[in-house]
Order: structure tokens, then sequence, then C-alpha cells
């Protein structure tokens, strides 16, 4: 209110804060290297990145990540990773340090070792399995 009664004809000037700037979206979860369907590899694959395999591999797989085999995958091979989920097919001994999934449209001939082995319904698995220490959580 200002002198007499009367109301001021403009507000006391307020201090507004700027304007915040929305957080960025998160990025989808993508895999950092994808290997075709319509790619064959022989060889060694040594990586620390997410790897996803659409294809046909032979060889040794190395991996400090996971290890992907989708749908169309066709894995003769040994895999070595943080964990390995099998949707497709693999042939070979399979060791993850935290853990394996078979998923219900994958098949996997060979050992398997991993502190936690999951083997959904509708799988095929025919090889051994030996439950390694506990993973952390």
């Amino acid at each position: 209110m200002g002198l007499f009664g009367k109301s001021d004809p403009k507000p006391a000037p307020q201090s507004v804060a700027p304007p915040v700037a929305p957080p960025p979206p998160p990025k989808p979860a993508a895999k950092s290297t994808v290997m075709g369907a319509n790619t064959r590899y022989n060889g060694k694959i040594d990586t620390s990145e997410p790897l996803l395999i659409q294809g046909p591999v032979e060889g040794d797989i190395q991996s400090t990540s996971e290890v992907e085999i989708g749908e169309t995958g066709v894995v003769k091979a040994s895999i070595h990773a943080r964990s390995i989920i099998v949707s497709g097919r693999v042939t070979g001994d399979c060791a993850a340090t935290e853990r394996l999934e078979i998923r219900a449209s994958g098949k996997l001939t060979g050992s398997v070792k991993a502190p936690r082995i999951a083997i959904a319904d509708g799988a095929e698995f025919k090889g051994t399995s030996q439950m390694t220490g506990s993973a952390k959580s």
C-alpha cells in the first residue's frame, strides 16, 4: 500500500531466479559394438566394451564387459566375460564373472561357469555347469 491508503501502481520488484534448463534425457542403453547378421568373423575378440553378436563368429571372445549373442548369432568359441547373454546359438565353453543367462530362444552346448546362472523356460542347454563364488550385488 502506498501513502494515504492508496495502492501502489507498481508492485515492488521481486528477485526472479534465472530459468534452469531441464537435464538432458537419458541416453538409451545401447551396445557399444554390434556385429551384424551379415558379418562373419573368425579369430580372437578382446574388448572392454559391451558386445552384441548377431552373425557367425568362430574363435575366442574375451571381454571385461557384457557379451550378448542375439537371436541370429551363431558362435563357435570360448567366451570369457563379465556377463554373457545367449539368445542365439553358442557352441563352446563360457565363463562369466557375474552372470550367465540363456534366454528362451537360446541354445548353448558346452561347459559354463558363473556365480549366477539363469536358464529360461524353452532354452536349450547341453553340457556341464559350475556355479562359482558369489557375484557382488
